[in-house]
């Protein structure tokens, strides 16, 4: 017997209300093995990056035999909900007014693992009567560092995968099969401190950060290469500060910036390049400079269009009236990490989205996309599962 749209927002509802904000994930990945407890044909796997943090690997065994391996993955985590007081409902109670779940992360991305849960526990409901496998994937981390996806990754448990949806967020259901890649990096600058009125008795850590910018800047420029999809690398100066008051020669800074790469700027020969720009420089001034990668992703490569991407394109059509559009990402995601892995096999970034609203205040995703969402997944695993 299939689950009930009852049911569906029941599973959603819960999700949400888990305070999940960077860290916590473990309720969730407990909460959504106790789900599939009791069916004989499914085996649960966690995961452990840090105490109270678990991924969790749901397989599904189908009744009928087959080389075939479906993954469903999200991830658990969420940002921060920032000042509560700032939200018409609370972030964690998941209500529902006028057709409308609010709730952090109800958008980015506990709908769509929500969904992918809900897809899932379908089949199993039904009485698995597939082919294959189905596998259920929810995510540490993914917020912050996507180590949840690498840790699955390293595992071996994608390493059966013939195909897998990543069930992030996409204005009506379009579907991702590309994104840029991410450098996150901090530059620090220690000079020396001194009285304002006499700047030469000291060494400005913000000035030694101004040639860093310029001499970054130019070699930005010269990474002129372009993808017919992606588009360009491009940079952004997103943190600067230094001081700590207006007569005083700063002898501490930090420089903040976030890269989007394409595959013909590879992340390895950027952090090297900037290194060396990094040497150079302390070789000819006082102010002493370190580069620190905090985030480095690799970009998703342009993906063909295969015979799964076609199926999903249909059955998002067949449930919504959409097409199913390929589009490009600016942003990268968990698909940086799983294609890390010996096995090779497409990848379709899509799921629930309502307003574009992630990460913000009074986030919130409206039910019938949710539940359209659960029946794209649930007929894409039945038609893929033969």
């Amino acid at each position: 017997m299939s689950l009930t749209d009852r049911d569906k927002i029941e599973i959603f509802q819960k999700i949400v209300q888990f305070n999940s904000e960077n860290a916590n994930e473990a309720a969730i990945a407990k909460y959504i093995g106790s789900l599939f407890a009791k069916f004989p044909n499914v085996t649960t796997r966690y995961i452990s990056a840090d105490t109270g943090r678990d991924s969790v690997v749901i397989t599904i065994k189908g009744k009928n035999p087959s080389n075939k391996v479906l993954a469903f993955s999200g991830h658990e985590d969420t940002v921060s909900a920032g000042d509560r007081s700032a939200w018409q409902y609370d972030p964690f109670a998941a209500e529902i007014h006028e057709g409308v779940l609010y709730g952090r992360g109800a958008d980015d991305m506990k709908g769509g693992l929500s969904a992918l849960v809900s897809a899932a526990l379908d089949l199993a409901t039904d009485g698995s009567d597939f082919a294959g496998s189905l596998k259920l994937i929810g995510t540490v981390g993914e917020e912050t560092s996507e180590i949840g996806a690498k840790q699955v990754t390293e595992s071996g448990s994608l390493n059966d995968v013939s195909a897998l949806i990543l069930g992030e967020p996409r204005k009506d259901f379009q579907i991702g099969y590309t994104n840029k890649g991410v450098i996150d990096y901090q530059v620090y600058a220690t000079g020396r401190s001194a009285h304002s009125s006499l700047p030469e008795k000291g060494v400005n850590a913000i000035n030694g950060l101004r040639k860093v910018m310029d001499a970054f800047d130019a070699y930005f420029a010269s990474l002129t290469q372009k993808n017919s999809i992606l588009g360009s690398f491009t940079n952004a100066f997103t943190i600067l500060q230094g001081g700590k008051q207006l007569n005083q020669i700063p002898d501490q800074a930090v420089l903040g910036g976030n890269m989007r790469t394409i595959p013909e700027t590879p992340n390895d020969e950027i952090i090297a390049k900037l290194n060396e720009i990094i040497d150079d420089l302390n070789e000819k001034q006082a102010v002493q400079l370190s580069l620190k990668v905090v985030f480095p992703e690799l970009p998703l490569p342009v993906q063909s269009v295969t015979e799964f991407t076609k199926l999903a394109q249909a059955k998002i059509k067949e449930v919504t009236g959409k097409s199913g559009d390929l589009v490009a990402g600016t942003g990268t995601n968990e698909a940086s990490e799983f294609i890390k892995g010996s096995a090779k096999f497409p990848i379709l970034i899509f799921g629930p989205e309502s307003d574009e609203c992630a990460h913000a205040v009074n986030e919130h995703l409206a039910v019938n996309i949710y539940l359209q969402a659960v029946e794209i997944y649930t007929r894409i695993a039945k038609s893929y599962l033969v």
